[in-house]
């Protein structure tokens, strides 16, 4: 019977703390520094290439009463905003019909409600596509709205030659309570991810509510047939298909950013959550692999803390310390000119206790998507 002793115990701890600590550094300093430290280059020529705003709405007559005003009143040469009424059962055909009085460059077009036909946001998006009259598309929800009166030149003067991509950040309304705080920091962590990939010239995703590519784009990927099958995916799966070092860039100004109404509850908030992460699996094998080392390790490591902690262990004590101190450092000053740049305030505060519950609450998630999908499949 082999004997181990306790300070092999320690030490093998003392080393998986070393190395996902280590883990976490490498990607503060050379993953998530990307935004914080990002000069954002200023288009020379000032091109403004005519676009075409696209916006599915499903059941959205509210919102787009609040949010479409301030899409419609760009400051930009030439665009033309396409909304998709996806089977609505509101009265969103007669407001835009009415709007479509006062503005003269909306387009409508509908999907009629077929029950024998399930569909997703991917067949709206693609109708919007086909009734776009420009070859620059912009992207953002209904339930969005552009921070500025620039958003639109601000992504769209990105677009040259050889860009045919442009990832901008949507973030929420600040509210009040914990919640808001969960879901804008989940927002803003997972902004940083795809910002500071596209950076490192692995782009795999972008959001929705604020993102633009160019029709030569869409004609070159798989016009969403390779995910078809996934309610989501219309925007970070068609991203990790087409999105590469050379044809992506980033808005970062800080007049191109866009915002939207929060979820109500955490259940809500799960849901979506939830929707989100079956996409997840499609992803390239790299994407994957970094995308699950970054919290696998953050994990590790503040198991190994405590492990280490309730041992009182000795071995390499001052190394360890040195170590976390670095990384904890890393964190507080990253995240402090992240969260800055992407203008979120009121989150340093709560941005520790969200290091630790974020990685395991979407763990739970995930377990729970592979759980409904077998039962789907049994049934």
């Amino acid at each position: 019977m082999i004997e181990i002793r306790y300070s092999e115990i320690e030490l093998f701890i003392a080393i998986i703390l070393i190395a996902s600590t280590s883990i976490q550094i490498i990607y503060y300093i050379f993953v998530y520094a990307q935004v914080a430290f990002y000069k954002q280059k200023n288009n020379q020529s000032q091109s403004y290439p005519p676009v075409s705003i696209i916006i599915c709405a499903k059941n959205e007559e509210e919102n787009l009463r609040r949010f479409l005003p301030q899409v419609l009143e760009q400051q930009y040469p030439e665009f033309e905003v396409v909304i998709v009424n996806d089977c609505s059962e509101d009265d969103t055909e007669s407001y835009i019909t009415n709007l479509q009085k006062k503005y003269s460059n909306i387009k409508y077009t509908f999907i009629k409600d077929d029950p024998k036909f399930k569909h997703g946001k991917k067949l709206a998006v693609t109708i919007g596509i086909k009734a776009a009259r420009y070859n620059y598309f912009v992207f953002i929800d209904a339930d969005c709205y552009p921070e500025t009166k620039s958003w639109l030149s601000s992504m769209c003067t990105q677009f040259n030659e050889k860009t045919q991509i442009v990832l901008g950040y949507g973030g929420y309304e600040p509210q009040q309570g914990f919640l808001d705080k969960l879901v804008r920091y989940d927002t803003f962590f997972i902004a940083i991810n795809y910002l500071s990939f596209a950076r490192i010239g692995l782009p795999y995703m972008g959001v929705g509510r604020n993102m633009a590519y160019s029709r030569d784009a869409y004609e070159q990927s798989s016009k969403f047939t390779k995910h078809y099958h996934i309610l989501s995916g219309d925007d970070d799966l068609f991203i990790c298909e087409v999105g590469r070092k050379n044809n992506t860039q980033i808005e970062l100004s800080g007049m191109g950013f866009t915002r939207s109404a929060q979820v109500n509850s955490f259940s809500e908030w799960c849901s979506q959550k939830k929707r989100h992460l079956t996409t997840a699996g499609s992803y390239r094998f790299i994407h994957q692999l970094l995308l699950t080392l970054e919290p696998f390790s953050r994990i590790v490591m503040y198991v190994a803390i405590i492990l280490y902690a309730l041992l009182l262990g000795t071995t390499n004590v001052y190394v360890l310390i040195s170590l976390v101190a670095v990384r904890f450092l890393l964190f507080f000053i990253i995240h402090n000119l992240n969260m800055n740049r992407l203008r979120e305030s009121k989150l340093l505060v709560y941005s520790p206790i969200f290091d630790v519950l974020l990685p395991f609450v979407l763990t739970i998630l995930m377990i729970q998507n592979k759980l409904n999908t077998r039962k789907r499949r049994w049934k």
